[in-house]
């Protein structure tokens, strides 16, 4: 039983480390001996554990979008909220939006589960969409990207700019939520006025 609990240890730690790694180097850039030290653990249970090193990127960027969609259920009547839960995860676990930028770079097809689980999202706000009028200005995926790319906007922000961005997580969360909440407001207005 020990052992058994210490493999999973061992499993765990080499999984938090390749996540680090991947996520500051992307595959290419990745070094396993980098790895296996941040784990605690030789190159040879890696391999053992988890393949080669393409192996460990595709299960890290799997492992990653499954937590992150299993920790933040979309929310398709409550987009700001939905933003500021993405914002909350992606803030404590910037490297799920670091691997989401190298995964394409490095295996340009996305996943079934990965289709799978953002057309789910986009038939959520399909189905949402009359809440917003009849516009067809935003295709529910747009709206989607949006929402997406305010929820992440502090974990890239380039450091030249850091100066002069609001401080601190709460200020953030609050202007995640006040936008998302001013894209929906700005399609119901723009809805109500053409129909």
């Amino acid at each position: 039983m020990a052992l058994l609990r210490d493999a999973e240890a061992t499993r765990a730690r080499i999984l938090s480390a390749a996540t680090r790694e991947f996520g500051t180097h992307g595959l290419a850039g990745a070094r396993v001996d980098g790895i296996a030290v941040a784990a605690n653990a030789n190159k040879s249970l890696i391999s053992a554990y988890s393949g080669n090193k393409d192996e460990l990127f595709d299960r890290v960027v799997e492992t990653s979008f499954d937590q992150l969609h299993a920790a933040v259920p979309f929310t398709p009547r409550d987009l700001a909220g939905y933003a500021t839960a993405l914002f909350d995860y992606v803030a404590d676990h910037p490297d799920v939006l670091r691997l989401d930028a190298w995964r394409p770079l490095e295996r340009p097809n996305a996943t079934d589960a990965q289709r799978a689980a953002y057309d789910e999202i986009v038939d959520g706000l399909t189905e949402v969409r009359s809440s917003f009028g009849s516009n067809d200005q935003f295709l529910p995926g747009d709206v989607l990207a949006i929402v997406i790319a305010v929820a992440g906007a502090w974990v890239g922000t380039p450091d030249a700019l850091r100066p002069h961005i609001s401080a601190g997580r709460e200020r953030q969360c609050a202007l995640v939520s006040e936008v998302i909440a001013v894209l929906a407001t700005s399609q119901r207005r723009r809805s109500s006025k053409q129909g």
